[in-house]
């Protein structure tokens, strides 16, 4: 079992509270929090289903998602852990939002585009929960940039089985990348 420590916290969501790995400071672990009014998280039984179907599909490439390491039993109830994403100075990732607030979205187009594509060359399909504050802005230098989804991967739609036939997936991921612009990118 796995020993998370208060000083170790790093964020809480709806249903999950992030701690940095106590081994690992490249790693964070995911665990559903008492008191979140589920008994199990639904995010992290979608998340975790999803990275088991990229890792069947032989899915290598994370530069637009952390990578995923497994489930694992902590004193705060079970979870998963995770990359933390980190800038080229070490520097923990800030949000997406935390930088348009301080740059107009046309400074990002090659990024957003970019991650876009990225998601549907891979048949990636992303849900609702994907918005700035739940991207991270990751520096490889300072002037280049990566988007990394670190909530909001996988499918809350309970019809799932066109997302198994590429065509129908990028459609569909095509279709909730318009909304997501529509929603947060435009002003």
């Amino acid at each position: 079992m796995l020993i998370l420590k208060d000083e170790d916290f790093i964020a809480k969501g709806n249903e999950r509270a992030i701690y940095l790995h106590p081994e690992d400071s490249n790693k964070t672990v995911k665990v559903t929090y008492e008191g979140n009014q589920r008994e199990e998280s639904k995010q992290s039984i979608k998340e975790i289903s999803y990275y088991k179907q990229l890792e069947k599909r032989g899915m290598d490439n994370f530069k637009h998602l952390p990578k995923f390491y497994g489930e694992v039993k902590t004193n705060k109830g079970d979870g998963f852990v995770i990359e933390l994403i980190r800038d080229y100075d070490g520097e923990v990732s800030k949000s997406f939002a935390h930088y348009l607030k301080e740059n107009s979205v046309e400074t990002y187009q090659k990024e957003l585009e970019e991650y876009r594509q990225y998601f549907i060359d891979n048949c990636i399909i992303f849900n609702y929960g994907m918005m700035p504050k739940n991207i991270l802005l990751r520096k490889n230098s300072e002037t280049d940039f990566d988007l990394v989804l670190i909530d909001g991967l996988g499918d809350v739609s309970h019809f799932t089985l066109p997302n198994k036939i590429p065509y129908f997936a990028r459609g569909r991921i095509s279709r909730r990348w318009e909304k997501f612009v529509r929603k947060y990118l435009q002003t």
